[in-house]
């Protein structure tokens, strides 16, 4: 780990990430206005010299998952900003970005019935409370639609010279604790010493919050490998009047994707 990080800018890893100062608030983010950019949905998989795609989800045979993952163009514009942080052989790579609302639907049904079955004494509220956590409600709103139905919402984490995924403290869709993004930050806070591994860790997501965030993204709080731009999480935690990203579909010439 150290010859690796004398290959990023320090400055980067020094940088803590900020710990929220209130909850998330999905009533405040689905009552902000859409203002429609229609921008395009693009491909993102045209540029592995800096992103490579890995869907997790068509990986592992979610029903109407695609083999390519798609965002809005104003998303691969900044996601190529952010990569041009990082060393040159290292590479963003994508695990999720604009997903069909049936996806968002089988996602959210199965991590509710797993809750349920680890905690049997759960009411269906709670586990409902629970799941929302970590997968957003499904909807065909166009007012309030999910955050990766509109294109804006990236999953992703980093792969070395190596093509070995950076140590980020847990595995992608993890859904304990340790998944919030500012898990070590609030142990170095309360003075608690890290592991070697849980320090290695904390640099690494200083390093995709950071170049993230500089890029135009913001995070959601309960995942550290979610990022936003132009959708309502995003325009809640800019302080924007309206997002610029609404529902959005995927269209081939013989089909089309919602």
């Amino acid at each position: 780990m150290v010859s690796q990080l004398k290959k990023i800018d320090t400055s980067i890893i020094e940088r803590a990430i900020p710990i929220p100062s209130e909850e998330w608030n999905w009533n405040k983010i689905r009552s902000i206005k859409i203002i429609e950019s229609n921008e395009p949905l693009v491909p993102l998989s045209l540029v592995p010299e800096h992103i490579l795609c890995r869907p997790q989800y068509y990986i592992q045979g979610i029903g109407n998952s695609l083999p390519e993952c798609y965002s809005r163009k104003g998303v691969l514009l900044r996601l190529l900003k952010a990569s041009s942080r990082l060393p040159s052989e290292y590479k963003l790579v994508i695990l999720d970005a604009w997903r069909p609302i049936t996806v968002q639907q089988s996602l959210f049904d199965t991590l509710k019935e797993r809750i349920m079955k680890e905690n049997p004494l759960i009411s269906e509220e709670e586990a409902i409370k629970e799941t929302l956590k970590f997968v957003a409600l499904p909807s065909k709103d166009p007012n309030k639609p999910s955050p990766h139905n509109t294109g804006g919402a990236i999953d992703l984490t980093i792969a070395d010279e190596n093509g070995l995924f950076l140590n980020m403290g847990t595995d992608y869709d993890d859904t304990t604790e340790k998944a919030r993004t500012t898990y070590f930050e609030e142990k170095v806070r309360r003075g608690e010493k890290l592991s070697e591994e849980e320090e290695e860790a904390l640099k690494n997501r200083r390093l995709l919050y950071n170049i993230m965030i500089d890029a135009g993204f913001t995070n959601y709080f309960d995942e550290w490998w979610h990022y936003d731009y132009g959708n309502q999480n995003w325009a809640w935690l800019s302080g924007k009047d309206n997002a610029i990203y609404g529902k959005a579909k995927v269209k081939f010439t013989w089909k089309e994707f919602d």
